[in-house]
């Protein structure tokens, strides 16, 4: 149980971001009146208030009976995001539903990620006399949520490195009924090629023969009749073959005629190394047909052309790579140039001190006393450190870029 907490001011944002701020009262369908950001037991109809005023009004007067009555509900200790959020659900929901609410038993049960999931409880509202998901209450909800799991501290990593999402079908309100579709399609009728009318029966065609139809007529629109007019498929009525489909394909992608190679921008899957947390059999659960499948066929090949390396090209790049080199080398003796000279200047106050400690060097008359004699010692110390010091950073610049 939490002991005198308050809402911060991020929990305060939420609330106000989603109450909205009514600047002077308005009726509510009830018959109550509203004003501020969502006061109502003291409004009545002609008041005015400022954002500061309607900001005060939350703070002192509707968020304390709510903050106590949070902690009254919630055992478990929180954290300050933890109780923002859960204030600003009590304050949307009432004290009665937040009291029996999921999220406060999931929370006095010890189960942060259970009672966060429940805050997704609270999305409908009786519109119009239905019952059904409100966009406002989604998107409040996803922020109270948000707040509640930002904890203090460094951010969990949930890379996909590490952790391949799955689809929660628990996560989902309802099972949606499965429902049977009829497609009825209604080829549109070829006006360049008169229609003959033969009284030959036909037979039902399947979707895939309906499909392959389909498209073989808009290959006609584009292309004309003589790219696809063939012996055997005037003869036919099954529609188009998969190997007419692909070259029709072949001819709008600009395959080469000479050759018959479609050239393809796409990457090859066998570019694509999988992740190393995924089998081969995860990524290609069914052999694809080559040929059905653009990607798998033998036919198509990358626009990647052969680079020829030479022996002039090799020697200047080993050149140009040796000047780069000498030119960092330079680069960092400039760069430690610096710490030696104030290494250099340690090592003459730590020898000044020396020889003013074993009489080398004797002060002036003014300066005999106290100071004078603490100063050889100090003199020393300071040296020997700044000389250290400076020395370990002089050295460490130099040898950082070899």
């Amino acid at each position: 149980m939490a002991l005198n907490m308050r809402t911060s001011q991020a929990g305060l944002d939420v609330i106000k971001a989603f109450e909205g701020f009514r600047g002077r009262s308005e009726a509510l369908p009830n018959g109550r009146w509203i004003i501020g950001y969502g006061h109502m037991r003291r409004a009545r109809e002609g008041l005015r208030v400022s954002e500061a005023e309607a900001e005060a009004i939350l703070r002192e007067y509707d968020l304390p009976p709510v903050e106590r009555f949070v902690m009254r509900c919630v055992l478990a200790p929180m954290s300050q995001n933890e109780f923002d959020a859960l204030v600003s659900l009590a304050f949307n929901i009432g004290a009665k539903a937040f009291a029996s609410s999921d999220v406060v038993a999931s929370m006095n049960g010890g189960n942060r990620l259970e009672a966060a999931e429940a805050f997704d409880h609270w999305r409908r509202a009786k519109i119009g006399g239905r019952i059904q998901i409100v966009d406002a209450l989604v998107r409040r909800r996803a922020s109270e949520k948000a707040l509640f799991l930002n904890a203090p501290g460094r951010m969990p990593v949930a890379s996909s490195r590490l952790y391949r999402a799955l689809h929660d079908s628990e996560a989902l309100p309802a099972p949606q009924p499965k429902r049977e579709i009829l497609v009825e399609h209604r080829p549109e009728p070829n006006l360049a090629t008169p229609q003959i009318e033969t009284a030959t029966p036909t037979t039902a065609r399947t979707a895939t023969e309906e499909a392959a139809q389909s498209v073989r007529e808009q290959m006609v629109r584009i292309l004309g009749e003589g790219s696809l007019e063939s012996p055997e498929t005037e003869a036919s009525t099954d529609g188009a073959t998969p190997e007419e489909i692909r070259a029709a394909v072949s001819e709008l992608a600009g395959a080469d005629e000479a050759s018959g190679v479609t050239k393809s921008v796409w990457p090859q899957r066998e570019d694509l190394p999988p992740p190393p947390f995924l089998e081969q059999s995860d990524l290609d659960p069914e052999p694809a047909q080559p040929d059905l499948d653009p990607i798998l066929s033998p036919d198509v090949i990358d626009d990647l052309e052969e680079v020829e390396v030479t022996e002039e090209s090799i020697a200047r790049a080993i050149e140009i790579n040796h000047a780069m080199d000498v030119e960092a080398r330079e680069g960092s003796i400039f760069a430690a140039l610096p710490f030696g000279v104030l290494a250099i200047i340690g090592a003459a106050l730590g020898g000044f001190g020396l020889a003013s400690q074993f009489g080398m060097v004797s002060p002036d008359a003014t300066e005999q006393g106290t100071f004078a004699m603490y100063l050889p010692s100090f003199l020393m110390v300071l040296g020997g450190l700044l000389f250290l010091v400076m020395s370990y950073y002089f050295m460490r610049t130099l040898l950082s870029d070899d």
